[in-house]
């Protein structure tokens, strides 16, 4: 009688025990989830302001021509950001500076890359970032500070002061060239830039949460522990390093699933570039 009454009033009665957690997930997602997203799909590029300065651009897909072209990541002058040290389980990535000059490390060796030089290459599971050159020390790793120093100290004022100048320029692409990369890059950025995440503790949440299963999906899996392995598979440190990942990554993916989000969405990617990602998986489904 009581509830009848308050249903009369406009309150909703308390929610039975067994439909409690579906009941959260309801209050928690309706305000977001329910947002339609920003479209991008249409989006060339895209460029964080500083002090990151940097730019992810993508070359105009031709119907003719099935290829996939590199990612091209320009790093501006005074630019301060890194790729992070992640890796890779289903990719080898390749990394071929076309101008100015990179901080690259692959599974623990440092090495500055220019356009004289050949692709840097990344195997499966080699923890690897990269950065411009000059990135401040202090933002540094030991092993990337003592690169640094060396190599400018071998090159001379003259030519590291032109290169600090520079935009540093590279191409990033993977085998198998399933389009995998392009497909990661759009959905990380769109969900950064999307104005619903803004605003609130748990809008920001649910960016992080996006997030994770933007890179779960994408084979991008981000060391959030550094104890120095190399990914490839020597040492414990590389193990624990993975097992912390796996696990922090994977809880905050299964979370967002249950919360209803998606990492790739057909907002924020192009039709040819989701059909050529799909039929590249085996299931040819997103999950």
């Amino acid at each position: 009688m009581l509830e009848t009454s308050c249903a009369g009033l406009g309150q909703s009665p308390r929610p039975a025990p067994s439909t409690s957690l579906t009941y959260l997930t309801s209050l928690l997602t309706r305000e977001y989830i329910n947002m339609p997203l920003t479209k991008t799909s249409n989006l060339p590029e895209f460029t964080r302001p500083p002090p990151d300065s940097v730019t992810f651009a993508f070359p105009p897909h031709s119907p003719s021509d099935d290829k996939i072209a590199p990612t091209l990541i320009t790093f501006r002058p005074g630019s301060t950001i890194s790729t992070s040290l992640h890796w890779h389980t289903t990719h080898t990535e390749y990394i071929k500076v076309l101008s100015g000059a990179a901080l690259v490390m692959v599974a623990g060796k440092v090495k500055i890359y220019t356009a004289e030089d050949g692709a840097a290459v990344v195997p499966r599971y080699a923890r690897h970032e990269c950065m411009r050159f000059d990135r401040p020390a202090h933002l540094l790793s030991k092993k990337q500070r003592e690169c640094q120093e060396k190599w400018m100290e071998e090159q001379g004022e003259d030519i590291v002061q032109k290169l600090k100048n520079t935009e540093v320029v590279a191409e990033e692409w993977t085998e198998p060239k399933d389009g995998e990369k392009e497909v990661f890059f759009r959905n990380l950025f769109s969900t950064t830039r999307e104005p619903q995440w803004k605003g609130s503790w748990l809008g920001e949440v649910y960016m992080v949460l996006q997030i994770m299963c933007v890179m779960w999906k994408l084979d991008n899996y981000i060391v959030l522990v550094d104890l120095g392995g190399k990914g490839d598979g020597s040492g414990w440190r590389g193990f624990v390093e993975a097992v912390i990942s796996y696990s922090v990554m994977g809880l905050a993916n299964a979370v967002g699933r249950l919360m209803g989000l998606r990492a790739v969405n057909e907002e924020y990617t192009p039709g040819w570039l989701m059909r050529s990602w799909q039929e590249g998986k085996a299931d040819g489904k997103i999950e």
